[in-house]
């Protein structure tokens, strides 16, 4: 008996020792999305010979973001331009270019607290979205990285307190329409934390 035992203790032993403990990986949780404050804006739209449209993003009694149209004349090229502008004070940035554009950002595309893909973070800034130049001979020519872009996506920061709040504003640049339309806004809750753009 004591040797049936002693062989099967023996057997157990072996066939515990030739099986290999595999590591189970620890549970990666997903970050928490950063909490946004949305806000609609009901397709307001922005048009020549109209009132500019002024917001106050983080509800402070300060414009943060100015969305207008303003006429400019050439008369060394003999052109009208139509402009179409973005203006943000000294606590707002837009993330520009070396070509003094923002470029439109994709819905899911992170909007990094730090300078990115050749764009710099600058406040007090006027930037041309799209430019209808009508010549005198009566031709019309649109320039801007934003034409016929729709709902896309303009990241900008606001500061507050020495502390960066990151957002964004959905719209669409129409050029038949002759119109940029404003969707929805939203700005970071919290300072200091990347967002997603239209999350």
């Amino acid at each position: 008996m004591y040797i049936k035992f002693s062989t099967l203790f023996v057997l157990v032993l072996i066939v515990v020792s030739a099986c290999r403990i595999e590591s189970v990986p620890p549970v990666v949780q997903p970050q928490p999305a950063v909490e946004m404050v949305y806000t609609h804006l009901n397709n307001r739209e922005v048009k020549y010979q109209q009132n500019g449209v002024a917001l106050d993003v983080n509800k402070d009694g300060r414009t943060d973001l100015y969305f207008g149209v303003q006429l400019i004349g050439d008369p060394l090229y003999a052109v009208d331009k139509r402009q179409f502008i973005i203006v943000t004070g000294i606590y707002t940035s837009l993330p520009v270019n070396l070509n003094e554009q923002v470029v439109p950002v994709n819905i899911n595309e992170i909007i990094p607290l730090d300078n990115f893909n050749g764009n710099n973070w600058y406040n007090a800034s006027e930037i041309i979205l799209m430019e209808r130049n009508e010549f005198a001979t009566g031709t019309i020519i649109w320039r801007g990285n934003w034409i016929d872009r729709a709902n896309k996506y303009l990241p900008f920061q606001i500061i507050k307190n020495n502390q960066r709040y990151n957002g964004w504003i959905e719209l669409t640049a129409d050029k038949a329409g002759e119109r940029l339309i404003l969707h929805r806004i939203a700005i970071s809750k919290y300072p200091e934390k990347e967002v997603k753009a239209g999350v």
